[in-house]
């Protein structure tokens, strides 16, 4: 059980003794802002409803000073007290302030040592059956920073549900059909041209944002393309791969030809048949390449997937045609188009799902999709979307809830933006020529522990700004080396221990370290040394907490307050290790190792390692 649980029932028990204490109220207790108040604060005299309750059979209860008192009363009475707390105190104006016995936060240490790289796992009796979308990027073009971030924010919100014992599906969702599609086939085929020596034209808006081409020769290019120069070198990859998807000698004979004309129209392009289906090749050809260049770099970020599910497949077998019919309740036609009431779910206004001329809308598709989701039996859908996606959410999940899904169990997050700077300064990048940071490059110049360090460190909803020159550091001012280094500290401090005999066992095997150090007594306390247990006892909390909120910077919050408390810990004498006598060093040793598999086991549920050596050396004798 983990202690805030045990908190909550020793509470509750107390509770059941009061003849007014009506069990359907929660209880509700928090860390407590500032250490020197305690452990947790109990917030439930201040409860309106708890005041109401207990005021209606004794007045005195509207004062929360005074239910507090009459609470803490009832715990102190608990037969368990003393084995759990070292006092529960009320305070003004009616917080209830409780701190744990040093002997029961010790415990924890020690199932720490015996648990070891599964402390902070907890299981459920009755895990929800989750699945989980991210990334989901379009395969027309590298991941970016967005996708990244997202990347990093999913994979770590899946690892910290399985750790709080959930099942749960990691899914990428391919758009590998429509428009997008064609029109990435297009900007291929025109880059191969131009690579022959087709000229080809951009449009250009004027001030009033109206867009035209030039009145010069040229091939226009689609203004709805796929812009980016990269496409070249993909165009001929794909020949170089395929090279019988080659366009014939004939159509590059055409196209060299028809650029020589000024006025031609964007729309006479599009209806040369052996183009189209030149452009068909290489639309589906490339994104093909650009989904394989997304798991290969997806798999370099530490990033992997249960599944990839392909838009594609539900057109081939129909489902998002059928779906219509589950849906017939709530669809209507309207200028010859078909629509959605999204509105009857909340939405500002009714969506198309099927268009004038009897192709679906995407938003069809997304709910054929997701109407697998619930065919395959998921308990649970989560999705992050990128930040231009939150009008989207209602209509979506509008129609989940037409479909008969709990609207409880569906839940959209955003992954925000990310603004890259140099030094403090804004990276210019240019849409136009597709000249942007995308996640191989940063993957190349920033190592993967940082960046995910950095991307989770901020909340889904806010703006992340990531700063190459800060990420590129290597000193504790870097905050992923600051708890980093506080790891690899205490590995070398159990080499130094083994070296002089402070602990017998062979330290390369970190099982039999734990297990000699399990027998250790409990330190005496100070205040350094009872902090660090207290925050050993805490993490399989922050993890379930993170778990449940779907907040992983909870975990990267705490990692960072665990070695500042294990820089704090170091600072007198007293917990210098090394210089101690046997049985202290090894009581201190065991703290230090539970620390240890914390820092360890956080960090991996966030996607980073944890080195035993760092090439800055740290004070041995500490």
């Amino acid at each position: 059980m983990l202690l805030k649980e045990s908190v909550i029932q020793i509470i509750e028990e107390s509770l059941k003794t009061i003849s007014h204490y009506d069990e359907s109220l929660p209880i509700k207790i928090e860390y407590a802002r500032d250490e020197k108040f305690g452990d947790y604060a109990c917030t439930i005299a201040m409860d309106k409803a708890w005041r109401e309750q207990f005021s209606a059979h004794n007045p005195e209860y509207k004062n929360p000073l005074k239910l507090a008192e009459r609470i803490a009363g009832a715990v102190r009475k608990h037969p368990d007290f003393n084995q759990f707390f070292e006092y529960v105190e009320v305070v003004k104006p009616g917080f209830i302030n409780i701190r744990i016995a040093p002997s029961l936060l010790f415990k924890y240490t020690l199932r720490a040592l015996e648990e070891r790289e599964k402390f902070g796992f907890t299981s459920k009796n009755s895990p929800r059956s989750i699945i989980f979308e991210y990334v989901s990027a379009n395969p027309t073009g590298p991941l970016n920073v967005v996708s990244a971030r997202a990347a990093a924010l999913g994979d770590c919100c899946c690892n910290l549900l399985e750790a709080a014992g959930e099942n749960v599906t990691r899914e990428y969702y391919v758009n590998d059909y429509g428009n997008q599609v064609n029109l990435l086939g297009w900007s291929c085929l025109l880059r191969f041209m131009e690579s022959k020596g087709v000229p080809v034209k951009f449009s250009e808006k004027d001030s009033q944002g109206n867009s035209s081409y030039s009145s010069g020769e040229g091939i226009p290019f689609p203004a709805e393309g796929y812009h980016g120069e990269y496409l070249s070198d993909i165009a001929n990859e794909i020949l170089e791969k395929f090279p019988e998807t080659k366009p014939e000698n004939k159509l590059i004979s055409h196209f060299k030809e028809i650029s020589k004309r000024t006025d031609f129209p964007e729309e006479e392009l599009f209806q040369i048949q052996d183009a189209a289906a030149a452009a068909d090749t290489f639309g589906r050809k490339a994104t093909e390449y650009f989904l394989n260049t997304h798991k290969r770099d997806l798999e370099n970020f530490r990033v992997s997937f249960d599944s990839f599910f392909s838009e594609k497949s539900l057109h081939d077998a129909g489902s998002v045609l059928r779906i219509r019919e589950k849906l017939k309740r709530y669809i209507y036609k309207e200028d010859e188009k078909e629509l959605f009431k999204s509105t009857d779910f909340g939405d500002d206004k009714d969506r198309v799902i099927m268009r004038s001329d009897g192709r679906p809308t995407y938003l069809l598709a997304d709910i054929a999709y997701h109407n697998t989701k619930i065919e395959r039996n998921f308990s649970q859908i989560y999705n992050i979307w990128g930040p231009d996606h939150h009008g989207y959410i209602r209509r979506l999940a509008g129609a989940m809830e037409a479909l008969g899904f709990n609207p409880e169990q569906f839940r959209v997050l955003i992954a925000q933006q990310v603004n890259l700077l140099e030094n403090g300064k804004p990276i210019v990048m240019s849409k136009r020529t597709g000249k942007f940071i995308t996640m191989k490059t940063l993957v190349e110049e920033i190592p993967v522990d940082v960046i995910r360090y950095f991307f989770v460190m901020r909340a889904f909803e806010s703006h992340l700004d990531f700063d190459f020159s800060e990420a590129r550091d290597t000193s504790e001012k870097n905050p992923y080396y600051y708890v980093a280094y506080a790891h690899a500290r205490i590995r070398s401090i159990f080499r130094k221990a083994g070296e002089i005999g402070l602990i017998r066992s062979d330290l390369a095997d970190r099982q039999k370290t734990s297990e000699e150090l399990s027998s250790a007594e409990m330190p005496e306390m100070t205040e350094e040394r009872r902090r660090l247990l207290w925050l050993i006892a805490r993490f399989p909390e922050e993890v379930r907490d993170a778990a449940d909120s779907l907040e992983p910077q909870r975990i990267i919050n705490y990692l960072y307050t665990l070695a500042s408390s294990l820089s704090r810990f170091y600072a007198p004498q007293e917990n210098r290790v090394i210089s101690q006598e046997p049985k202290t060093a090894a009581s201190l040793l065991s703290a230090l190792d539970a620390v240890a598999y914390c820092l360890k086991t956080g960090l991996k549920l966030l996607g980073m390692e944890a080195p035993e050596k760092m090439v800055r050396e740290v004070d041995l004798n500490s």
